[in-house]
Formats: C-alpha cells, structure tokens, sequence
C-alpha cells in the first residue's frame, strides 16, 4: 500500500501541487488575506488540477518517457498501470473543478471558475497535443507556475504591483525549467515529433535561453525592496532570503556553460531555489525589519 501511494504521489508531482498551493496561500498573504475555509479551498483547487494534469502528462508520454529513461515515473518501471493513470487523471481534474464551484458560490465570482477551467482544458490540450508546438508547451507550464499567486490574490480581492512581480519572476523561472527539461528529453521528444527549443535550435541555444531566463528572474526579484508602502521596500526578511534563492539560480547559470551538465539535479536545484523564493515573499510579507 506504502508503495503504491509513493507511485501516486510520484505520478501526481505531489510536491508541486503543494508548492502550487502555497502559491496561492501567498497570494491570498499578500493581497490581504481571507478566511481559513476559502484559503483552503483555493489552495485544493491548485493541488488537484495540477495533479490532474501531471497524471494524464505521464499517460500520454510513456512511450517518450520509456525512450528517455525516465525511471523517476511510477508508469515506466511498472508500478502503476497506464489505465490507474488515466482514471487518477479524470478523478484529481473533476475534483478540482468541483471545489473550484464551491468557491465561486462562496465568494459570488465567476471569474475564479472560469480560470479554474480554462486551466484544466489548457491541461489537458497540453498533454495531448500542445507539446507538439514549438516552445507553446514551454510557456503553458510558466503560466500555470505564475498563476497561483493570481489565483490567490484575486480571492483575497486584488492584485497588487509585488503580486505582478512575483508572478513575472515565477513565469521565468518555469519557462527556464522546462527548456532545461526539453534539453534532457531531447532523444525522447523526437518519438513524439515534440517541436521543443533544444530539437529546432539545438542544445546550446536552448541553454542560453535558459540561462537568460533565470538571469531575469534574478532582476526582477530585486524590483520590490523598491516597491515604496510596500511591506517589501528594504525589508531584510525579504532580501536576505531571496539573496539565497538568487543565488541557487545564477549557480545554475554557471553550471549550464559546462560541457557535462546533469539536467534532472539542475531541475532540483531550480525547485529549491523556487521554493526558497516563495519564503522570501512570504517572509517580506509578514515580517517588518
């Protein structure tokens, strides 16, 4: 049971699905707050639509993903059968969906369900055909990475200019993930005819792309110790995290100019310095210093 659950979790990229979540927790932070219910909801909503999508992502791979070598994929190394893929997909999707009603009734606003929606068809048209797209795929996933905290901030009533950066900051660092994970997959990507950015301009200009992406990331993170009546202008709890989170990602820069790079560690690397990130906002947020 313990290694079936470990499968799903695998299957459903969990731990993003909790990032996304916490995504929308800080924006619901930031935009002002709201009740404990409706932040929950809100952070489910994330949490199983993305599961949703990453399930059905990994059924319509497995013969790229086999090809690849992926063997962190429950589907590849047998644990879960394709079929449990697609039925985990359909039940995580509608779930979300269905606490994405509950919340629009709740706090009487269409335009959090129609975005709920609209995300769940992006998800799905994704994974079935949208990879085929040069650099679409890319920028659909950078989407879904900087919309959390549009999410949450709109359920808390407003978006405000350090909501905008964060979500440009969250946008380029997922845009830069997933041309690094197309450099990877790139033997794999050719079984599917998946028109990536590493496979129509080859690898070195995909890792300059990547780099560029993260570069900017890095200046924008600098944009809210300057946000005056902000909680961010010159608060130490904001600059000394986000300094760590900077600097995983230019560390990252540095080792994508080598000849012999290790994509998979770099992508950990990238979702810490993410992660790290999130605090920073958090922390920015909530502690005066």
């Amino acid at each position: 049971m313990k290694r079936k659950l470990k499968a799903v979790w695998e299957l459903t990229r969990a731990e993003h699905g909790l990032m996304y979540g916490f995504g929308v927790l800080i924006g619901i932070v930031i935009a002002g707050g709201s009740s404990y219910a409706v932040a929950i909801l809100g952070c489910l909503i994330a949490l199983f639509i993305q599961a949703g999508t990453f399930a059905l992502n990994d059924y319509c791979d497995l013969d790229s993903d086999i090809a690849n070598r992926r063997t962190d994929r429950p589907l590849v190394r047998g644990e879960l059968r394709k079929e449990a893929a697609l039925l985990i997909a359909c039940f995580t999707t509608a779930l979300g969906i269905i606490f994405a009603i509950v919340l629009a009734i709740i706090l009487n606003s269409f335009i959090l369900l129609l975005l709920a929606l609209v995300l769940a068809a992006l998800g799905i048209v994704y994974d079935i055909k949208m990879k085929a797209f040069l650099a679409i795929s890319n920028i659909y996933i950078a989407v879904t990475m900087a919309v959390p905290f549009i999410f949450g901030g709109l359920i808390a009533g407003g978006v405000d200019m350090s909501l905008l950066v964060l979500s440009s900051i969250a946008f380029l660092a997922g845009f830069g993930r997933e041309v690094m994970k197309d450099i990877a997959d790139v033997k794999g990507d050719a079984l599917r005819d998946i028109k990536s950015v590493a496979r129509i301009y080859g690898v070195e200009k995909a890792k300059t792309i990547t780099v560029l992406s993260y570069s900017l990331a890095v200046v924008l993170s600098v944009i809210p110790v300057f946000l005056v009546n902000t909680t961010y202008a010159f608060n130490l709890a904001y600059i000394l995290v986000i300094l760590a989170a900077d600097a995983l990602f230019l560390h990252v820069c540095i080792k994508l100019r080598k000849e012999d790079v290790n994509y998979y560690y770099l992508r950990k690397e990238t979702l810490i310095a993410i992660a790290i990130g999130l605090i920073a906002f958090v922390s920015g947020a909530l502690v005066p210093l």
